[in-house]
């Protein structure tokens, strides 16, 4: 830009400078050989002082500026290839974020399916565990429990029946070998209906072995006990 700038100024200088070809004509002497001589440019001196030199301040400061012009050029262009050189850089660095966004995205996927992964296995892990756990809960439980024992036979209920009934006193076939005691009570049921009870008797004597006696302590409306009437103690 400085040597465009450089030939535009000479160029103009020229034009002002440069004398009219008639005037050259007449400045070149004749050759002693008689062969045309090269022109060789001068600088014409005007009538007018102050014109020429009102001419050559223009051209001079026309110059300078032109030189200060060809400067901000070459400072402008340092500066359009700064700003090229940053416009690469800022383009190889957003490539290479871009490249490390898609590698970080590639990463991220990948961990998204390895924590799936792993998460659905420590599920599994954790529900066996828990399986595991309650089984040995189950057989320390078994463990330790003390033996099953057997529930102790129950006693079979002793049954007799009426040997004989009067109004008063009844006799039955149950004694001391039946653990029979004066003061305990039994129930009478009648021998076609053996689970309805008709009235109730209470020991008053133990005769011996296998006979007691005893008194009438309740009994249903019209019924008289009778022989083999069952007598159960309750």
């Amino acid at each position: 830009m400085r040597s465009i700038a450089r030939i535009l100024a000479a160029a103009a200088l020229a034009f002002w400078l440069a004398p009219a070809p008639t005037a050259l004509a007449q400045q070149q002497p004749p050759s002693q050989t008689g062969q045309t001589q090269a022109v060789q440019p001068a600088i014409p001196k005007f009538k007018d002082a102050g014109l020429q030199q009102y001419l050559v301040t223009e051209l001079s400061s026309i110059q300078d500026k032109l030189d200060k012009l060809a400067a901000r050029l070459d400072g402008v262009e340092s500066q359009v290839a700064k700003l090229r050189e940053q416009q690469q850089t800022v383009s190889a660095e957003l490539r290479t974020n871009q490249e490390l966004s898609k590698a970080t995205d590639t990463s991220v996927a990948s961990l998204r399916a390895s924590n799936q992964e792993d998460l659905l296995s420590l599920k599994t892990d954790i529900a066996k565990i828990r399986r595991d756990l309650t089984d040995m809960s189950d057989e320390m439980r078994k463990t330790a429990a003390p033996p099953a024992t057997a529930p102790p036979a129950q006693q079979p209920k002793l049954e007799g029946y009426i040997t004989q009934a009067t109004p008063t006193v009844i006799s039955i076939n149950l004694g001391s070998a039946a653990g029979v005691e004066v003061g305990m009570r039994y129930g009478v049921y009648r021998a076609a209906e053996p689970d309805v009870r008709i009235g109730t008797l209470e020991i008053t004597e133990v005769v011996d072995a296998n006979n007691a006696r005893a008194k009438i302590v309740a009994s249903n409306p019209n019924t008289k006990f009778q022989f083999s009437d069952i007598v159960r103690p309750y």
